[in-house]
C-alpha cells in the first residue's frame, strides 16, 4: 500500500483529505457521508433527552462514525498508517477519542469524572496493546480490547441504556479501525 507523499494544504478540501486520506475516491466519500448521516440520526433518534443535548450528541456521533468509516476506507488506512511520525498521529488521535468521550460524559452522565478518567484510562491501555501487537494480531487484540473495556466499564459505572451504543462505538474506532496496520495485500 503506498502512501500519499504530499502533506494536504489548510484549505477545507485540504482539511477534507486530511480527514479521508487525500487518495479518497467518490466512494469512499460517499460511504463516509453516509455514515456521518446514520451517525447523526442515530444521535438525534434514539436518546430521549433535550433538543440542544441531541443535536450535540448528534453532532459527535456523526462524527464519530465518519472517522470509522474514514479508518476502514482504504485512502484513510493509507494516510492513517504513513511511517513518518506515526506516535504523535497516535497521541492526537487519543486526544481527540478523549474529547469525544468527554463530551459523552459531560451530556449524558452528569459530569462524572470517574468514569471519563477510567473511560480515557482504558482507552490508552487498550490502544496501546494493539498499537505495540504485532501486525497480524492487531485486530484479534482490538477486539479483546474492545470486549474488555466495555466489560469493566459496565461492571463499574453501568451504561445509560439509551446511549448504550456510544462507547462501543468509540473504542471500535480506535482498536478496530484506526490502530490496526493495513492488510498486506497478496500477490
Amino acid at each position: 500500500m503506498s502512501s500519499p507523499q504530499t502533506e494536504p494544504g489548510a484549505s477545507p478540501t485540504g482539511l477534507l483529505d486530511r480527514y479521508l486520506g487525500p487518495d479518497a475516491t467518490t466512494l469512499d466519500r460517499l460511504r463516509v457521508a453516509l455514515a456521518a448521516g446514520g451517525g447523526a440520526l442515530l444521535g438525534l433518534l434514539t436518546v430521549p433527552a433535550p433538543p440542544l443535548e441531541r443535536l450535540l450528541l448528534a453532532l459527535l456521533s456523526a462524527e464519530l462514525c465518519a472517522g470509522l468509516m474514514a479508518a476502514l476506507n482504504h485512502s484513510g488506512k493509507a494516510w492513517i498508517h504513513r511511517p513518518e511520525a506515526r506516535w504523535p498521529r497516535f497521541a492526537l488521535h487519543l486526544v481527540w477519542q478523549s474529547l469525544v468521550i468527554a463530551g459523552f460524559v459531560w451530556l449524558f452522565r452528569d459530569q462524572d469524572v470517574v468514569l471519563l478518567l477510567d473511560a480515557c484510562g482504558l482507552l490508552v491501555v487498550g490502544a496501546l496493546a494493539v498499537a505495540l501487537a504485532p501486525a497480524a494480531a492487531q485486530r484479534g487484540v482490538g477486539l479483546v480490547a474492545l470486549l474488555g473495556v466495555m466489560f469493566l466499564l459496565q461492571q463499574r459505572h453501568g451504561l445509560p441504556a439509551a446511549g448504550a451504543w456510544f462507547l462501543p462505538l468509540c473504542y471500535a474506532r480506535t482498536f478496530l479501525a484506526h490502530l490496526p496496520q493495513p492488510r498486506l495485500e497478496s500477490s
